[in-house]
């Protein structure tokens, strides 16, 4: 009777290899002799004697390095070094991201802040009402009358500003249009 097989084993380092192997029983048969028996066991060890010769070498030669179980993965200290390379790496672009983000948000509202920290001045005259940049002298915007009784409402508004009013809502053209009108 023979028994008959292979052995599968994958090695990263080496590929794929497949082991052969035969067990025979030694019969006697018409004038020879015992065959040599070869016994699964002793096919086996020397399978395994093999591979351990194998590992040996590797760890002498510095090439084989220890593996460690996480999760359902198995990471050598090197793979898991460059693992967590990446993923640092990952966080702090997203980091400098948000960073990057904050300034330019902080820098749009200065922007903002020292637009409506100008000072300007509100003219007006028979013709219609504005507000000019004191600094640069624009004009940010200009309301024209369309008859007499505008004019006298914005002196009237403009004498309780100086009277001590709180001279914001004067600087809005939105202001002066709803009230215009």
């Amino acid at each position: 009777m023979g028994i008959a097989g292979a052995m599968r084993n994958f090695d990263p380092n080496m590929g794929m290899e497949e082991f052969f192997y035969s067990y025979k029983e030694g019969k006697k048969q018409s004038g020879q002799g015992v065959e040599e028996e070869e016994n699964l066991r002793d096919v086996f060890s020397a399978l395994v004697q093999g591979q351990r010769e194998e590992l040996e070498e590797r760890i002498r030669n510095g090439t084989s390095e220890p593996s460690h179980q996480i999760g359902a993965n198995s990471f050598t200290e090197r793979e898991w070094t460059k693992l967590i390379r990446s993923v640092d790496a990952v966080q702090e672009a997203m980091r400098e991201a948000a960073e990057r983000e904050r300034e330019l948000q902080k820098k749009a509202e200065q922007a903002e802040e020292a637009e409506k920290a100008k000072v300007c001045i509100i003219v007006y005259d028979s013709d219609g009402i504005r507000c000019i940049e004191t600094e640069s002298g624009i004009c940010r915007w200009f309301i024209k009358f369309t008859d007499d009784t505008q004019y006298s409402k914005v002196q009237e508004i403009m004498q309780g500003v100086e009277a001590g009013a709180e001279p914001a809502p004067v600087l809005n053209e939105s202001f002066w249009q709803t009230w215009l009108n």
